[in-house]
């Protein structure tokens, strides 16, 4: 198939939905299909250029549209807006189709799946919505959710669990598939990381998250307090950074880094990685790049990946927002070594057996072939 991929995003930063887009375009073209990008998004036109995504368009891959109606603003403004949005859009996908004759469009954004969709619909083109990001106000307070409900119909929806496949159809969202996040095994590359002493006695505890309230790190801080013979590592910048370097400066064990480039090291380095988000998390890459080193995980019930674990058996699943149930779930590991070396060792088969990048690519091409069969 020749599948075209868009995003025109309010911000663009390197997260999990980056990440994951470029694992699945690999893949796909790893897999026989043409793949191309159009967007204004810097990160992925940046990376698909060093991956030679489709060479044919990459030179025509950089649109700007305007911002998406994801703020009060914004929301406000695409009212009138969007007849120029749409207008750039049409002309710039007419270029693409004539050069590629692409089958499938996968929408990562909100403006091209209100304004494009009904368009390539009606040529036959397969649209597919992808959605990474959390649900919050941005979307279930959007005035532009009664039509995002109804062109849901003349698409699929792929999101990244089953915890965010419920709330899309309590939003009202048709045709909605779950597909878990796959692991990009080479992002998980050797190196010397400088973050933490190995051969150090304490029990080392990590964090690789964005540094936000939803993320609940806060908490995690909270729950490590006064713990004995505990250090804790939070790698990540974002809005809550200074504020909670402010709360570890009173932990002589916590630090926070901004970036880690050595991924693969600095999770071996650790005896537990916990991921402490109190608000809808659509997943949770980070626990599945830890499982699959068999690194033992904690988790809340917010956390779409929580749905895909077992509880005591491959993962510690906490309640969300509860700092007392996180501390009694560090303190159970922290004093069980071998609960931590089979917990690390089952997670890492449930991480290969549900979250490779094989499987993920996969499900993915079952649902364009099922598409596929259904327009025919």
């Amino acid at each position: 198939m020749h599948i075209l991929f868009t995003r025109f995003p309010l911000e663009s930063r390197f997260g999990g939905a980056e990440v994951q887009t470029l694992a699945l375009m690999k893949g796909l073209r790893e897999r026989g299909h043409t793949v191309a990008f159009l967007g204004s998004c810097k990160v992925l036109l940046e990376e698909t250029g060093k991956l030679r995504i489709d060479p044919s368009a990459s030179s025509e891959g950089e649109l700007r549209i305007g911002m998406p109606p994801v703020t009060k603003w914004r929301a406000i403004s695409f009212v009138w807006g969007q007849f120029a949005m749409r207008k750039k859009l049409y002309s710039q996908c007419s270029i693409l189709h004539s050069q590629l004759h692409f089958d499938v469009v996968f929408m990562l954004s909100l403006s091209e799946k209100l304004l494009l969709t009904p368009y390539l619909y009606k040529q036959g083109i397969k649209v597919v919505w992808i959605e990474h990001d959390r649900v919050g106000r941005w979307l279930t307070w959007n005035p532009w959710l009664p039509k995002l409900r109804k062109l849901s119909k003349l698409a699929t929806t792929i999101v990244v669990s089953d915890l965010s496949k419920k709330i899309y159809e309590k939003l009202g969202f048709q045709n909605v598939v779950a597909i878990p996040n796959g692991i990009d095994i080479p992002r998980l590359t050797s190196g010397k990381s400088q973050i933490i002493n190995r051969k150090s006695p304490i029990f080392r505890i990590g964090c690789l998250y964005r540094l936000s309230h939803d993320k609940g790190v806060d908490l995690l801080i909270d729950a490590v307090k006064d713990l004995p013979d505990v250090s804790l590592t939070i790698v990540g910048t974002g809005s809550e950074e200074l504020a909670l370097r402010r709360a570890c400066l009173a932990l002589p064990g916590c630090h926070i880094h901004a970036k880690e480039e050595h991924l693969a090291d600095f999770y071996r380095s650790l005896d537990l990685f916990v991921l402490p988000s109190r608000a809808h998390d659509p997943f949770g890459l980070v626990v599945g790049e830890a499982m699959m080193l068999g690194i033992p995980v904690i988790v809340t019930d917010a956390c779409g990946i929580a749905g895909y674990l077992q509880n005591g058996r491959d993962a510690v699943i906490v309640p969300a927002g509860s700092r007392e149930e996180l501390r009694k779930a560090i303190m159970g590991l922290k004093n069980n070594a071998e609960k931590r070396l089979q917990m690390g060792a089952m997670g890492k088969c449930t991480a290969e057996e549900r979250f490779s990048m094989e499987k993920m690519v996969q499900k993915y091409e079952q649902v364009l072939s099922e598409n596929s069969d259904q327009n025919h």
